[in-house]
């Protein structure tokens, strides 16, 4: 089964008050911290951006990333993920991987990957709590394909509890984003 990352780096940083994805984070921007747990683990990667971005390609530096242009990304999560899933049909499922999720470990996205099928989701649980990312399984793809504005794909795991597989991990990281700068920034 073809499992890749769908990364989602197409938000306006409102809450963060500039462009978080270039964000140092132990010396590297936050996206490309998040792009390289990625291809640690072996996934193939398209990363959703906003329309203008194309100098954000440049700026990351890693080969063998495919981009993809969100034209409606401004309405939300859930257009950007539609657009997303639209470009992903030659994959069986896909991982969808937040931008600012920095701390997640291959090996939870190998082994999120490797549990995902067809028919299933999956979502990694850190000692009792659920996170990201979750992934989906190709059923999935003409649901996520039809979600608009802000809406993602939490409605579509809503719908289909007994679909969704969880899978218990050892990575604080599924728990931990970035929303606003540190404190001591």
């Amino acid at each position: 089964m073809k499992v890749g990352a769908l990364v989602l780096a197409a938000g306006q940083s409102c809450r963060f008050g500039s462009d978080k994805r270039l964000y140092p984070v132990e010396g590297k921007p936050l996206l490309r911290r998040t792009l390289e747990s990625v291809q640690t683990a072996g996934l193939p990667c398209r990363v959703c951006l906003r329309p203008g971005d194309g100098a954000i390609p440049l700026m990351l530096g890693l080969p063998g990333l495919e981009f993809i242009e969100c034209a409606g990304a401004a309405s939300g999560m859930g257009a950007t993920l539609a657009a997303g899933v639209k470009a992903c049909h030659d994959w069986d499922g896909l991982l969808v991987v937040l931008g600012d999720m920095a701390w997640v470990q291959p090996a939870t996205l190998a082994a999120l990957a490797q549990r995902l099928d067809t028919d299933a989701a999956v979502q990694p649980c850190y000692r009792g709590k659920t996170g990201n990312p979750v992934g989906f399984g190709r059923r999935f793809y003409p649901e996520l394909e039809a979600l608009a504005g802000d809406r993602g794909g939490r409605m579509v795991l809503e719908k289909h509890p007994d679909c969704l597989r969880s899978v218990p991990v050892e990575d604080p990281g599924v728990l931990r984003d970035l929303d606003e700068p540190p404190s001591d920034a």
